[in-house]
């Protein structure tokens, strides 16, 4: 048995900028394109960062939870569930997914339901100054006889103290706190600590540039900077129909970007003769890299030896 992606989606409707509805949405239709009822899901991570009003206090997970009725009461034929935030910026997910992956394997969850997705505070789409796209993206874990699962999460970060990114100045904006952030982004090039991170994870798979260009493995690399998805192959040695991004009219949808640039993977049929995917994440401050396995992984291994 391994960890399985069932089904993921993203989801960028025009008509609210609430992170709260629209992580909702992406949830519904997450578990609305698989074959598992929100009563069978056992745990609910939220890694977004930006949300409405700036809210802290109660956990956005627990508000996401609410809105899709998960868990909310003991009943018979009912899982029951808990939910809980987990920020580590742009890497969250792959973060959320290695935490995920030690209640399923342990078989203390059966599914986990996994979701991202930023918005500015105020809840208005377009904000001067505001980098990221408005959005959510969901994706469903489970274990499946016909999965490999996921490897060590490698994770690389920026030496000495790191400066915030992002910040309320209540000088400033005084009793409008709520509805306010200052971002800081685009002040360092990502590309050195991603690359780094790709590199300790092909080491750790086993992987070098020949799996790449034969389709054995494929690298997902959101572009938080421009012409990212180029120079990242470059800097491995890798060819650029290697590394799939995200659409350009996607913009940077921050924790959100791996779902993106799975299901970008996904579109194109990149991933049907893959046997390792790898997932990268990454800002100014930290990246991390996860290999995932869609096919058990003796049948992979024996699939590289012919």
């Amino acid at each position: 048995m391994g960890t399985t992606i069932v089904a993921a989606t993203t989801n960028t409707d025009l008509d609210t900028g609430s992170y709260f509805e629209l992580a909702a949405r992406a949830s519904r239709d997450c578990l609305a394109g698989s074959d598992v009822s929100v009563d069978e899901v056992g745990m609910l991570i939220n890694v977004g960062v930006f949300r409405d009003d700036n809210i802290s206090e109660p956990a956005v997970s627990a508000l996401i939870q609410k809105r899709i009725g998960m868990g909310l009461e003991y009943q018979p034929g009912r899982v029951p569930a808990f939910s809980f935030d987990l920020m580590h910026g742009a890497t969250g997910l792959l973060h959320a997914i290695a935490a995920a992956e030690c209640f399923l394997a342990t078989g203390e969850v059966e599914y986990a339901l996994l979701v991202a997705g930023d918005t500015h505070p105020s809840t208005e789409r377009y904000v001067a100054g505001f980098p990221y796209t408005t959005g959510a993206a969901a994706i469903l874990l489970g274990n499946s006889p016909t999965a490999g699962g996921f490897g060590r999460l490698h994770t690389k970060e920026t030496d000495g103290k790191a400066d915030p990114s992002a910040w309320v100045d209540l000088g400033t904006v005084g009793a409008n706190g709520r509805s306010a952030m200052r971002v800081r982004h685009g002040v360092a090039d990502p590309i050195e600590l991603a690359a780094s991170a790709v590199r300790d994870s092909m080491d750790d798979e086993g992987l070098d540039s020949d799996d790449f260009a034969e389709g054995r493995a494929v690298l997902l690399a959101p572009a938080p900077a421009p012409r990212f998805r180029a120079r990242l192959a470059e800097t491995l040695g890798l060819q650029t129909e290697s590394v799939v991004g995200l659409a350009p009219a996607v913009g940077d949808p921050y924790t959100a970007a791996p779902v993106h640039a799975y299901l970008n993977a996904r579109k194109y049929g990149v991933l049907g003769a893959a046997d390792t995917v790898l997932f990268l994440a990454a800002d100014e401050a930290a990246a991390a890299c996860l290999a995932y396995h869609p096919q058990p992984t003796a049948v992979a291994s024996a699939a590289r030896v012919q």
